[in-house]
C-alpha cells in the first residue's frame, strides 16, 4: 500500500434514503483497497462507497466495498483486536484501477 492523506467520505449503502457517512482521512492505498486513520462507525462487512481525489489527479474517485477490521497498524496499540478501519474494494473499473496503480507506482518508486 503506498502511504495517502487525504480527506475520505464513505456512505453507509444499506440504510436506503437516510445518509449515514463519516469522513476520515485516508493513510494507505491500492487497487484492492483503503486504510483510515481512525475507526469508521460501520461494521466490518458493511457496504459502502467512498468518495476521495489522488494528489495530482483532476478528478475524484468514487469506489464501492465493504468495510474491513484490521488489526491496529501502530506498535502501541499491538496485540488489540482488529477494528473497521479500512475498506476492501468490490468492484473497480479498469479507469478507476489504473489510476490507483498510477498514484502507488509514483509514490513507491519514489
Amino acid at each position: 500500500m503506498a502511504p495517502i492523506a487525504v480527506t475520505v467520505e464513505v456512505r453507509a449503502l444499506d440504510v436506503g434514503p437516510r445518509v449515514d457517512r463519516a469522513f476520515r482521512l485516508a493513510a494507505a492505498i491500492d487497487e484492492d483497497g483503503l486504510r483510515l486513520e481512525r475507526d469508521l462507525p460501520f461494521e466490518a462487512g458493511r457496504p459502502v462507497a467512498a468518495l476521495l481525489s489522488l494528489p495530482d489527479d483532476p478528478a475524484p474517485l468514487s469506489v464501492r466495498g465493504v468495510v474491513a477490521a484490521v488489526p491496529p497498524d501502530d506498535e502501541e496499540r499491538e496485540g488489540q483486536a482488529s477494528r473497521p478501519r479500512a475498506v476492501t474494494f468490490t468492484a473497480l473499473d479498469g479507469e478507476t484501477r489504473r489510476r490507483i496503480l498510477r498514484y502507488v507506482e509514483e509514490r513507491m518508486s519514489s
